[in-house]
């Protein structure tokens, strides 16, 4: 018996001397929402460009989309790749940022803190601005190899991310 409790104190005593920080467990940013489970789903369905703007459009490309999540659960740094359609990033930026607040933020050692960026790929054809017998312009292959050239200015050579699945948004006349 003397020597359980002796053991049992000993094991006590070691679990009280571990700093709390040791026993945190680290973890990403995780996005919660009462309706979609995961935020490219809240993208595609709250993505509403200028319907004017874009029927002046007549192009299918991608656009990389990157931010961050702050430690305070925010989403900041938002920007999309450069020659991204002004109508299509101002919609993209303006739905990323809507989603503040339904992020809890990264933690590491019990600590909040800010993500490692976010890349959203948004795969687009937008045929309205296009004459009746023409497509649109294919700027896929050109888009793809600007992928760390974002229209805030900063030109990345790599860039360590979390990637999230695609988006793909048609914009047609009937």
């Amino acid at each position: 018996m003397y020597m359980m409790r002796k053991a049992l104190l000993f094991v006590s005593l070691l679990v009280l001397s571990v700093p709390l920080g040791v026993l945190a467990q680290d973890h990403e940013p995780v996005f919660v929402h009462e309706r979609y489970k995961h935020p490219t789903e809240l993208f595609a369905q709250n993505m509403l460009p200028d319907v004017y703007e874009l029927s002046k459009l007549c192009v299918n490309s991608v656009t990389f989309v990157r931010f961050i999540i702050g430690a305070d659960g925010s989403v900041k740094s938002v920007a999309c790749t450069k020659d991204t359609p002004t109508v299509i990033a101002a919609s993209l930026k303006e739905t990323v940022l809507a989603t503040s607040g339904s992020w809890l933020p990264k933690e590491v050692n019990g600590k909040a803190v800010d993500s490692k960026p976010y890349l959203l790929p948004v795969m687009f054809n937008v045929n309205y601005g296009c004459p009746k017998a023409d497509k649109s312009t294919n700027k896929f292959e050109e888009a793809v190899r600007r992928v760390l050239v974002f229209d805030d200015g900063t030109v990345a050579e790599s860039m360590e991310c979390t990637m999230l699945p695609p988006m793909v948004q048609r914009y047609t006349k009937n």
